[in-house]
Formats: structure tokens, C-alpha cells, sequence
């Protein structure tokens, strides 16, 4: 049989096809009517599953021009496995589909790794237009002085005095509250120790590994987040949390500590799982009738990072580096990921580097960075940029709820100077009516565990920002027509880092005020198998007209929602509307009053309204009013 008429694998030579896909009997059929393609897919599968002949998944294959294709397997129990299937570019194989590749060395401190770390570093100060030129910056409040390569390493903390020099930083995760709590840190106490000698027998493996890498690059000074901010002391911490956007901007490059899930993981991953270890060889047909090899390479990518890959966007390591990583599932690491001008992330699988122009990896050769100028300007300004950064930030995990704004702080201040634009609480002043517009991410259906949301134990940012609740959220982006306007602003900080938690916050609006009802009555035909509000319109000639159903902003794990009580009386401000076929979706606010303060609402909640007829007839006998959301 050949490809052409197999039909399992015919896609694959399909020059406007990227991703095919086929059951494990399909495959196992057309290897036994002696499909090469099929057989040479099968002996990779293999490779990752020794039983593959009881198995019954499906398999999904992802292709990209010039690079590996990528196979994943998925059986029935959410269980998934990994392949890249390549060739040598000095010995193509007849098949156009399997893309070239370099070998990954075993362990990703070898010789070979370095060598290469330095080439990615030269080139880029010395043939990047777009990349900073390395030029020494001035030093953070306190580094790490590592000493000279030539000299054994002597640690000791370095308080410099407006002194400008190269310095590496570090991006690591501190893992669980346990093992955080022995980690080496610099306290009040220790400070003056630290200054003679920080003892490196004490140092957590990604701590020496990060000293090794910034040695071995020629660089002396390293900056370390437990050991050169006070830890315990909040006013050091909130100033040092502001300083973000330099510590990690000004650093010569970054080391992203991307596989490791604590201290203990280190940068330097031995027996990686795409290393030549683990890669099988196999025999098949080359260019020109000549014998050739393709090899299987098992990879610890996630599924859902594979998904993400469009052949637009190239291949997983040709637009975003470090996916799946355990580092990429910290709040914090995001914005030290977004601030760093190079970085060299030591993940799973190998080496990665990312800088203002290229992607590079140890099995692929550089690609464009597509993703550097992703703060292109919307039709909202930056606004929209900025909702989709709170978004991918609000998804990735903080082991303190109380860090939700200060790991932001960093990007959060480059964004004011850049934009010259004013920080309330999360939101930006020009953002305004678009930001208020967030929800809280949520499940429709039922099967899937529900994703909680709670306010603060202490005030920690007004109702109307999405900081003020824990939890991924996300952000209306339609293209709307605004009717809300915007007053006023206002948010007084509560600590020395000004785009942290606040005392308390303000915002006024000139809008469309209307009474609701919100009902906790199933019995309506909802679009969803999930339980929502159900709200009605409350003006006396509306008959309680059925307005939608209402996304709470606070769930509990038992989809509850305490916010939402029939009893108390609620109150929609249309923000603004989009046209949709003949009707008409207005985007509003549930807000529910504040007793003791006239005209004062707190926010509960966000619906869209679907109205068949024109905004007139909706806002007829409303008078636009002025009111204030706490």
C-alpha cells in the first residue's frame, strides 16, 4: 500500500494539512496491509509505549515545514505520551513529513551545552539589531558576588553604590511551603554574615547550579531573589517587588530554572527524556533510493502546550520556549519571563533560548521570535494587551493570595512608563470602560471540577478590579460601542509598592443604571447544563422580563454562590453593546447597593443582556445617573 491511498497517514503529504489524526486500530490495520509510513509510526509509539498492541487511544499528528513531526498519543483515561519523530538534515528520508533535528546531549551540563548557551549570547549582542547591546547596567540593591572563573567560587552579598556591571538573574520556583521554609534565605539576621560569606554547602542544587552557569558565561554578579531581598521584612519585600522591572530587564540574561519544581530540582536535568538516551533509531527509505535513518524521541511537552502549536505560529519551540515547565505554572515567573530582554531556560528536554529575535533550542535551529511585539496596539489602544497578559498571569498558581498584585508589579511599572497611563488597582485609568469588563474563569459543564472563586480574608482591591478576587479570570474583548463613562478613578495603596494591594479604591461612572431581580430558580430553559442566576428586569412596566443568566464572581467548590441572595435588590450598568444577526448584546455590571452609602454599589457579578430590539427601547424611562462602585 502506498501513502497516497493509505487512509490513515494520506494527510501527512498534504501540503495544506498540519494536523491529522486516527484511532490505534486504524493504525494497526493499515500496518498489517503494509503502509511504510504506518509501520515507521508505529515502531515510534513503540518506543513510548512497549504495549502498544493492547492499546485503543487515539493518536494526533502535528506538522510544521522543515521541523519534527510531533506525535501524540491520548488514550481514553486522559493518560498522554509524547514523540518527536526527525531525521539529520545531512540524511533526509523520502518521507517529506519527518523534518530534520539535532541531537540533545544528555545532561545539560556538558561541555556541549555550554558551547552553545555562548554562541546564542554572542550572537545576539553582536548581530541583533533588536536585542539590548549587554552593555553593563546598574547593579540591583544587593547581588551575589560569585567571584572571578579564574578563582575558587567564595560567595558573599554585595550592596553596591551606584555601581554599573553585567549581572545574570535567576528565575526559579521555591516549591511547596515546606520546602520554601528551608530554603537559605537573607534575613536581618544574617545580613552582615552573608556580606563576608554566604556558605555554599547550604545553597539548594538550583542555586549552585545558577552559580556554576554564571561562572562558566564570565559573569560576576548574580542576583537571586531569597538572597537579596530581606525576606520577613515587608517593607524591603514591597520596595524590592516594585523594582521588578529593572532587576530582570537590566540583567545581562536571565537563568529560567525551568524543570525543576523546587531548590532541589536544579538547573542541570541528567537522563533527559530527549536526550540521545532516549531516542530510537529507524531504518527507512532516503532521497535518491538511498537508506537512511528517522529516530523517535520521547519529550515531556504537555498535550496542551502541543495544541497551542498553529502552523502560523510555527512549532513549540519556534514561538514560546519553556512550555509546560514547571516554572510556567508560577505567577511569579511570568512577569520575569515578559521583563527579561534574553533568557536561557534549562527545561525537561534541553536547552532553550529566547530573546528580542530569535527562538533557538538544542534540536532546532533559531526561528524568529514572533511573540516579541505582541504589545501591537488594538483598537483599544494597549488596553486589550493588557487583559490578555492578566489572563495568562491569572491562570499560573501563587502560593500566597496575598503576592496577586506585587507579581504583577514589575510589568506593571514598565507599563506606566511606557504608556503613560495611571495603575488603579489592577486596571489602567485610559483601559477604562474595557477592563471592567473581566469575569472569573468558569466551566459551563457540570462533568468538570468547578474553578472556585473567593474575595480576600482582608480588603485588598475594590469589587469593580479582578484582583479583588483569587482565581483565573478572563476578559469580554469583543468589539464594543461604549456608553459608560468614565468620571473618576481613584485607589490609595496600602503599602510602599504602588501597584500592590490598596487601602481602598474608587471608581465613578456616568451610565445606565436598572433594578434586577436575581433568582436562584433552575427551572428556566438555560442555555447551559450549569446552574446560573437567573435575572430579571425590575422596572415596573417590564413584567420581570428574563434578562440572561448572571456569572457571580465569587463560586464555591459546591457551585455555590454567597454573594447572590433573592432576597437583596440588584442593579445592572450596561458598560456597552455590540450587534449580533438582529439583536443587540449589552455587556453589563451586576452591582448590588450599598446601604450606608447613597448611590455606592459593590460589584457581584457580569451579564450580557441579548435584546431584540434597540438600545432606545431597552434604556426607554432610564435616566443615565451618576453612581460609585466601591
Amino acid at each position: 500500500m502506498s501513502e497516497s491511498t493509505c487512509e490513515v497517514c494520506w494527510g501527512l503529504n498534504a501540503s495544506d494539512t498540519d494536523r491529522i489524526y486516527f484511532e490505534i486500530e486504524e493504525l494497526t490495520a493499515s500496518v498489517k496491509d503494509g503502509c511504510a509510513s504506518c509501520i515507521l509510526l508505529w515502531k515510534a509509539l513503540e518506543h513510548a509505549m512497549p504495549n502498544l498492541s493492547q492499546e485503543d487511544g487515539r493518536v494526533d499528528l502535528l506538522q510544521d515545514d522543515g521541523r519534527p513531526l510531533e506525535v501524540i498519543y491520548l488514550d481514553h483515561e486522559g493518560s498522554r505520551k509524547l514523540l518527536d519523530i526527525y531525521c539529520h538534515a545531512d540524511s533526509p528520508t523520502s518521507c517529506s513529513w519527518i523534518g530534520p533535528s539535532t541531537e540533545v546531549s544528555i545532561d545539560s551540563s556538558s561541555d556541549e551545552c555550554f558551547a552553545l548557551a555562548e554562541r546564542w549570547i554572542n550572537d545576539c549582542i553582536t548581530e541583533h539589531e533588536r536585542c539590548a547591546d549587554g552593555e553593563p547596567q546598574l547593579l540591583p540593591t544587593r547581588v551575589i558576588d560569585i567571584g572571578a572563573a579564574e578563582q575558587p567560587p567564595r560567595l558573599r552579598l554585595h550592596i553596591p553604590q551606584n555601581e554599573s556591571a553585567r549581572y545574570v538573574a535567576l528565575s526559579h520556583c521555591w516549591g511547596s511551603p515546606e520546602k520554601a521554609a528551608r530554603t537559605i534565605k537573607m534575613t536581618a539576621d544574617n545580613l552582615s554574615q552573608f556580606q563576608t560569606e554566604i556558605p555554599w554547602i547550604k545553597l539548594t542544587k538550583t542555586f549552585q547550579d545558577a552559580v556554576i552557569i554564571t561562572r562558566r558565561l564570565g559573569i560576576r554578579y548574580l542576583w537571586i531573589d531569597s538572597l537579596c531581598i530581606i525576606q520577613g521584612d515587608a517593607q524591603d519585600w514591597a520596595i524590592e517587588a516594585s523594582k521588578m522591572t529593572t532587576v530582570y530587564a537590566n540583567a545581562f540574561f536571565v537563568i529560567a530554572a525551568s524543570g525543576a519544581t523546587d531548590g532541589d530540582g536544579g538547573c542541570f536535568l541528567g537522563s533527559r527524556a530527549a536526550s540521545v538516551e532516549g531516542v530510537l533509531p529507524i531504518e527507512c527509505s532516503g532521497v535518491g533510493g538511498r537508506k537512511s535513518t528517522a529516530y523517535a524521541r520521547r519529550v515531556r511537552r504537555s498535550y496542551e502546550d502541543s495544541r497551542r502549536i498553529t502552523r502560523s505560529a510555527q512549532s513549540v519551540h519556534g514561538w514560546m520556549t519553556g512550555l509546560g515547565q514547571p516554572l510556567e505554572k508560577r505567577a511569579w515567573t511570568y512577569q520575569e519571563e515578559k521583563l527579561a530582554n534574553r533568557i536561557l531556560y534549562y527545561t525537561q528536554d534541553e536547552l532553550q533560548w529566547r530573546c528580542a529575535t530569535f527562538n533557538a533550542c538544542e534540536c532546532s535551529p533559531p526561528s524568529v521570535n514572533i511573540l516579541a511585539h505582541d504589545l501591537s496596539r488594538t483598537q483599544d489602544g494597549n488596553s486589550e494587551v493588557w487583559c490578555r497578559m492578566v489572563l495568562a498571569y491569572t491562570q499560573r498558581e501563587l502560593t500566597y493570595i496575598s503576592d496577586r498584585l506585587p507579581a504583577l508589579s514589575g510589568i506593571a511599572t514598565g507599563w506606566e512608563l511606557s504608556e503613560n497611563d495611571t495603575f488603579c488597582a489592577g486596571l489602567w485609568r485610559r483601559g477604562l470602560p474595557r477592563q471592567l469588563l473581566w469575569m472569573r474563569s468558569h466551566e459551563m459543564d457540570t462533568s468538570i471540577p468547578v474553578i472556585s472563586s473567593k474575595r480576600h480574608p482582608e480588603y485588598y482591591a475594590p469589587t469593580w478590579s479582578w484582583a479583588s478576587i483569587t482565581g483565573a479570570v478572563d476578559f469580554i474583548l469583543d468589539r464594543l460601542e461604549f456608553h459608560a463613562r468614565i468620571a473618576d478613578c481613584e485607589t490609595e495603596p496600602s503599602t510602599a509598592n504602588r501597584f500592590g494591594p490598596v487601602r481602598s479604591g474608587h471608581i465613578t461612572l456616568m451610565g445606565f443604571l436598572i433594578p434586577v431581580k436575581a433568582s436562584m430558580n433552575w427551572d428556566c430553559k438555560s442555555i447551559w447544563s450549569k446552574k446560573m442566576p437567573r435575572v430579571t428586569d425590575n422596572r415596573p412596566d417590564r413584567n420581570n422580563q428574563y434578562l440572561g443568566e448572571m456569572l457571580p464572581d465569587i463560586e464555591t467548590e459546591t457551585r455555590e454562590y454567597p454573594e447572590i441572595k433573592e432576597q437583596e435588590c440588584y442593579h445592572l450598568l450596561a458598560l456597552g453593546h455590540n450587534r449580533v444577526d438582529t439583536w443587540i448584546s449589552i455587556k453589563s455590571l451586576v452591582l448590588r447597593q450599598v446601604q450606608s452609602t447613597p448611590n455606592a454599589y459593590t460589584r457581584v457579578g457580569l451579564l450580557e443582556v441579548r435584546h431584540d430590539g434597540t438600545l432606545k427601547t431597552f434604556f426607554s424611562d432610564t435616566q443615565e445617573c451618576r453612581i460609585t462602585i466601591l
